[in-house]
């Protein structure tokens, strides 16, 4: 019977010291997690991705748009690996819908509208991604690169759209 007491005592005395440093390890694996999940710019730029320029006619067009040029701001910062402007549901939902009913009158065409959709639909996928906190490097870096596309895409639509307003259709009588 004292074996058995003693066996007890022992096996308690060893469970609670390997529960005694479980928190710890398991503190010490989240900071690790924490710390892999960052992105930085260098993993930005390793991002296969076409980028376009927004075009001369399209920057006259847009530079008093002034969420578009907010956009472009965010956009910058956000190829430095900083994702604080993704951290507030509600400032991007009221940034998205100024940016949707500030569009200059050149540009209110369904094919921009689309593209601002997805363009929000990303931020919004961004934003819970980032409140996650326990994300991989390669999923936010997957999420980016499709913030980035999505930008690309919302270019390339305004440069097509002024461009073909700007050429001269004659149609023969």
């Amino acid at each position: 019977m004292l074996k058995i007491i003693t066996f007890s005592a022992i096996l308690s005395f060893i469970l609670f010291l390997g529960c005694k440093d479980a928190p710890e390890q398991m503190e010490k694996e989240e900071q690790k997690e924490t710390i892999d999940s960052s992105i930085s710019e260098k993993d930005i730029e390793q991002l296969e991705y076409t980028e376009y320029l927004i075009s001369d006619l399209a920057t006259e067009t847009t530079q008093n748009w002034v969420k578009f040029q907010e956009l472009l701001d965010q956009i910058i910062i956000l190829k430095k690996g900083e994702l604080s402007f993704f951290e507030d549901k509600a400032l991007l939902k009221s940034f998205i819908t100024d940016l949707k009913n500030e569009v200059p009158e050149s540009l209110n065409d369904p094919s921009i509208h689309v593209r601002l959709s997805v363009l929000e639909t990303t931020f919004l996928k961004i934003e819970s991604l980032n409140n996650l906190g326990n994300v991989s490097k390669e999923t936010k870096i997957n999420y980016i690169k499709d913030m980035l596309l999505a930008y690309n895409n919302l270019v390339i639509q305004i440069n097509k759209k002024l461009e073909k307003d700007s050429q001269p259709i004659v149609r023969p009588n």
